[in-house]
């Protein structure tokens, strides 16, 4: 019996050994360009549009499983400006292979690079987005039983090491209304991400030209995502004349809705946000310094049925206001507020009086000189 034990071993250690053997020589034999073509067609047939891939491919086995591909295009239907829908520079993915016998997801890499996505809807209303992936063959729609909510992810754990995606642009284009958006330079890198620790994300882009930012934390999500508290800590900037803080928790995202959250907003000069983005002040004051200081705070309750903020507070130049409010049933809103004003001003956000015109004086009247007879 311990003979035959030890070749079990013996010969599991050796077929364990060719596996690796395989997976680490076979790559070095096989050209993934061959398969180009076929990858091309069954995305093509899968979507309804025409796709392509650069010349270079390149794969790996063990000990990750990774493929790296370049100049990716998805077309656009005939009628549109564009000629492809979405365009990627590289993409790169790389998943460790051993850790997924224990339900493990380990991505050393996963890097997306000048992803282009150009969205337009034309005059009739139709836009390219539309009909999508929609020449499928229909026995393929097979319905596809629903996962019950109850029941955590199908995994023990995840790990990611590096997830970027950088230089992005998205175009939205809508030439009925005559209207063109612009997200450009979008850089988004995630950092620890894992279902046990707080996720990092560093996010940056310029919208329509003005620049944006968000830096701050998310998580844990933990083994039931959408279910318990996962917090949230967020700064975001724009035009780099605003600055909101929210921190907090949200609770049972999926279920309940809940959340409970601080706001914050930095102290900043509306007449420059305006200015920044190219915009007349919509206000005029008599004092050309009034509205040059706005800042606000206030803790944030709610769910889709109520919200309640307290613990409000407003600094408007030099006037402070404290306030709560609460609303419920947003058909038909119930609303409550509380505010407490110290002191203001009001002379100085008044428009200046306009100039009352002059109205011209009679001409005194002149006597004339009177003759008589004598």
């Amino acid at each position: 019996m311990k003979r035959l034990f030890k070749w079990l071993l013996i010969i599991g250690g050796a077929f364990l050994v060719l596996i690796i053997a395989a997976v680490i020589i076979i790559p070095q034999f096989v050209d993934i360009n061959k398969y180009k073509p076929v990858i091309e067609q069954k995305v093509a047939e899968a979507t309804g549009r025409s796709f392509t891939l650069g010349d270079e491919m390149d794969l790996s086995v063990f000990p990750w499983v990774g493929v790296k591909l370049t100049d990716l295009h998805l077309g656009n239907p005939d009628g549109y400006k564009q000629k492809d829908m979405v365009s990627v520079q590289n993409f790169e993915v790389r998943l460790k292979v051993m850790p997924l016998l224990s339900k493990k997801i380990e991505i050393k890499t996963f890097v997306l690079d000048g992803p282009v996505i150009y969205l337009e809807k034309l005059k009739s209303g139709k836009a390219n987005w539309e009909g999508l992936g929609k020449t499928r063959s229909k026995k393929t729609d097979k319905k596809i039983k629903e996962p019950s909510s109850t029941k955590g992810l199908p995994i023990e754990g995840l790990e990611v090491g590096k997830f970027s995606i950088t230089n992005g642009q998205m175009i939205y284009v809508d030439q009925g209304a005559n209207v063109k958006k612009q997200i450009s330079d979008l850089n988004l890198t995630l950092d620890n991400i894992s279902l046990e620790n707080p996720v990092g994300i560093s996010f940056a882009a310029m919208i329509d030209g003005k620049p944006v930012s968000l830096e701050g934390t998310a998580g844990p999500i933990g083994k039931e995502p959408g279910k318990g508290i996962v917090a949230i800590d967020f700064v975001l900037k724009v035009l780099e004349e605003l600055e909101i803080k929210l921190k907090g928790n949200i609770i049972d995202a999926l279920a309940g809705q809940n959340f409970d959250l601080e706001l914050a907003i930095s102290s900043f000069s509306p007449r420059k946000l305006f200015a920044a983005l190219n915009q007349s002040f919509p206000v005029q004051t008599k004092d050309p310094k009034a509205l040059s200081a706005l800042s606000l705070k206030t803790s944030l309750k709610g769910n889709p049925t109520s919200l309640s903020l307290s613990k409000g507070e407003v600094k408007l130049d030099d006037s402070t206001i404290l306030f709560s409010a609460m609303a419920k049933e947003f058909l038909k809103p119930n609303l409550k507020f509380d505010l407490k004003l110290d002191e203001i001003d009001l002379d100085r956000y008044l428009p200046e009086a306009p100039a009352k015109a002059e109205t011209p004086k009679a001409s005194p009247k002149v006597a004339g000189n009177k003759s008589s007879k004598k």
